[in-house]
């Protein structure tokens, strides 16, 4: 028996990750993705470190400025922030911590103006 807490279908659940949260637009392949999401992370932990009120938000949009549409970068902090819950190590790829917030860029910068 399966349970079913949810208010919203499976079907509807899609729909809303499609339109909020999804990073199928970001023209990579998904270790790139998954790349981008660990180099955010490392790049806000970092920050947060010296500013504890950092947002993944915040940090993204510094980075990214007004290049990419608010609402993918709103729901790309959302995932970020979801994937760091009860992390505090993360993947750099052997990228100086100079250079990350330009590979962050340069990632971003391939999403589709879909």
């Amino acid at each position: 028996m399966v349970m079913n807490s949810s208010k919203y279908t499976f079907e509807e659940l899609k729909d809303i990750y499609r339109k909020h949260f999804t990073l199928g637009y970001l023209g990579v392949d998904i270790n790139t993705k998954f790349a981008l999401i660990s180099l955010v992370n490392y790049i806000t932990r970092k920050i947060k470190d010296k500013k504890p009120d950092v947002t993944h938000y915040r940090v993204l949009r510094s980075i990214i400025g007004d290049q990419i549409l608010d609402e993918h970068i709103q729901g790309l902090a959302i995932v970020c922030e979801d994937f760091s819950y009860q992390c505090t190590e993360y993947p750099t790829f052997d990228i100086p911590d100079k250079e990350i917030p330009n590979k962050i860029k340069e990632i971003l910068l391939n999403w589709l103006p879909f």
